[in-house]
């Protein structure tokens, strides 16, 4: 299974590092990695923007945002929500496998 490396620099500056697994159906891994970074980049913008946001308030915007990006596809919506679902099981277990010295 291809992975893709990314590393991540959190606002106090620690590095954490993944491996996400790419879906076998992935078209191209330059794509995935650069949306990713636009992603948060734009999270990043946003937090730095406003009073203090809650990590539970971001999570929660991004978790609508999946599934509003769901139901734009244009397919069976049970088929798209199954993605999703594996999607973000595979990227959270790439998460507790990250290698990281500074962030738990």
């Amino acid at each position: 299974m291809k992975e893709l490396p990314y590393t991540a620099i959190t606002a106090s500056g620690a590095t954490i590092s993944f491996r996400f697994p790419l879906h076998p159906l992935t078209e191209s891994e330059a794509q995935v990695a650069d949306l990713l970074t636009r992603v948060l980049a734009a999270v990043d913008e946003v937090i730095g923007e406003q009073s203090p946001v809650s990590d539970g308030d971001v999570l929660q915007a991004l978790a609508m945002a999946l599934a509003i990006r769901t139901r734009m596809v244009e397919t069976a919506p049970g088929s798209v929500h199954g993605l999703a679902k594996e999607l973000v099981d595979s990227s959270l277990e790439a998460h507790s496998r990250r290698s990281d010295t500074g962030v738990h």
